[in-house]
């Protein structure tokens, strides 16, 4: 099998965020000019973005060497107004799942979260338009393991179909919300007609060993470059990382 010890890396993110003033409680963001930094790099170092649209007709031994997939969980506006610009500025694409059925992000905002708008449907329609990959983060950003598994049901096939009539296409991948999974809600989402299913830091090494249990790598606020580069390489899930990036010399201030 070529590239055996190589994983395709999947980066998690969520917020991107201006300066200090912005950020709330939870570690869920990363600064806009962190990111400018991560896309350059990527684009000097020639990784193209795939998404999962791209994984429908790949193959295991398929060369994922220099490919990378971008997820954006929740749909924040900033993903629009900061975001996007530099996804177009490099020629990049991203995944973002969204949560359909809420104006701003309800489910964290007691617990220290500032109130912040999600993605519009005018703002998704233009994503949509560029290239970027919308997938599913159910209706109301509930914990599916924590819920009766009929509401859990409810929230993963509403959502789909409402990712599905604001960008007219067929839903490739779903999010659990604070990855929250157990044996029956990954039941669900085998029955849900979505191919692929990503959690948090849980899950196989290789994508493929399992769909409804993907994992992910997350980027966190005022990461260093040389552990980007780490987690990219495609070696950061393997037990020996030949990569050991991890200066700090290189920390971005704000």
């Amino acid at each position: 099998m070529k590239n055996e010890k190589h994983k395709l890396p999947i980066l998690l993110y969520h917020r991107i965020v201006k300066n200090k003033s912005e950020v709330g409680k939870h570690k869920i963001y990363v600064f806009e000019k962190q990111m400018e930094q991560q896309l350059a790099y990527l684009k000097e170092n020639n990784f193209s973005t795939i998404t999962f649209k791209d994984l429908l007709q790949a193959k295991p031994d398929d060369d994922f060497s220099r490919k990378i997939i971008l997820t954006f969980d929740d749909g924040y506006e900033d993903n629009y107004t900061l975001l996007f610009p530099l996804l177009k500025k490099y020629g990049f694409t991203a995944v973002i799942y969204l949560v359909t059925r809420l104006k701003k992000n309800e489910w964290d905002i007691a617990e220290g979260e500032p109130a912040l708008p999600l993605l519009t449907a005018e703002q998704i329609a233009e994503m949509n338009d560029y290239g970027i990959e919308f997938g599913a983060h159910t209706c109301t950003h509930k914990a599916l393991n924590e819920i009766k598994i009929d509401e859990a049901k409810g929230e993963i096939e509403n959502c789909i179909a409402d990712v599905k009539k604001l960008t007219g296409k067929n839903v490739v991948s779903f999010a659990y919300p604070f990855g929250g999974i157990n044996k029956k809600v990954k039941e669900l989402m085998r029955h849900s007609g979505v191919p692929f299913a990503v959690s948090t830091n849980t899950g196989p090494m290789n994508w493929y060993d399992d769909k409804m249990q993907m994992r992910r790598i997350e980027v966190r606020p005022g990461e260093a470059l040389g552990s980007f580069k780490n987690k990219v390489s495609g070696f950061y899930l393997t037990k020996k990382s030949i990569y050991t990036l991890f200066s700090t010399s290189n920390k971005i201030k704000y």
